[in-house]
């Protein structure tokens, strides 16, 4: 590895947009999750069902006399963790929205060009050293918008703002999720 990218870690500065919610920071502020929890639709669904199934349980009386306090309880956790979820999603508008959708447009076109197309992948022709190298060391460059967002969600900027292309992938698939565009890079490999 290079002396540049040997820690070389542009000095961090508040972002512009707030990907991160409640739920996602410790005690002290600091993000505790690699991708923001509403991210993950399958964790918000089954938390949708454990709530639906006791209360239903609770509503037919199959809880035990001694656990219903225990039970609603919880319940109650249950439904206000589900809530600070989701009101943790970025409800972007205007200005706001098109700064994140361009950004997200260039990251993927910035990935698209790093990523070995199918056809190498299906004959074995894309070197492994090469992609470790691509997804380990900083390779692409960000600029305006796109740094910013990097920041936000908590990616490591190298530096001249450069970051590896999972740490751009990492930023593409939480914009991705914010818009409600694609969020899996196979989308952006070409054949």
């Amino acid at each position: 590895m290079s002396d540049e990218t040997k820690e070389a870690v542009v000095p961090k500065e508040k972002a512009d947009f707030s990907i991160f919610g409640s739920v996602d920071l410790s005690d002290k502020g600091k993000v505790m999750s690699t991708y923001p929890s509403y991210y993950f639709d399958h964790m918000k669904d089954a938390l949708r069902e454990e709530i639906t199934v006791t209360e239903n349980q609770l509503s037919m009386d199959l809880v035990p006399h001694t656990e219903v306090g225990v039970t609603r309880e919880r319940l109650s956790q249950k439904k206000a963790k589900l809530k600070e979820i989701e009101n943790s999603i970025p409800q972007l508008r205007g200005k706001d929205k098109d700064r994140i959708a361009k950004a997200y447009d260039e990251l993927g076109t910035e990935i698209k060009e790093r990523l070995p197309s199918r056809s190498d992948m299906m004959k074995r022709l894309a070197d492994p050293h090469r992609e470790v190298k691509m997804m380990t060391e900083p390779q692409i460059k960000l600029r305006g918008d796109q740094l910013q967002l990097a920041r936000a969600c908590n990616v490591k900027v190298h530096k001249d703002s450069m970051v590896t292309r999972t740490g751009a992938e990492k930023v593409w698939k939480i914009a991705g999720k914010i818009l409600g565009e694609a969020t899996n890079t196979e989308h952006l490999r070409r054949d």
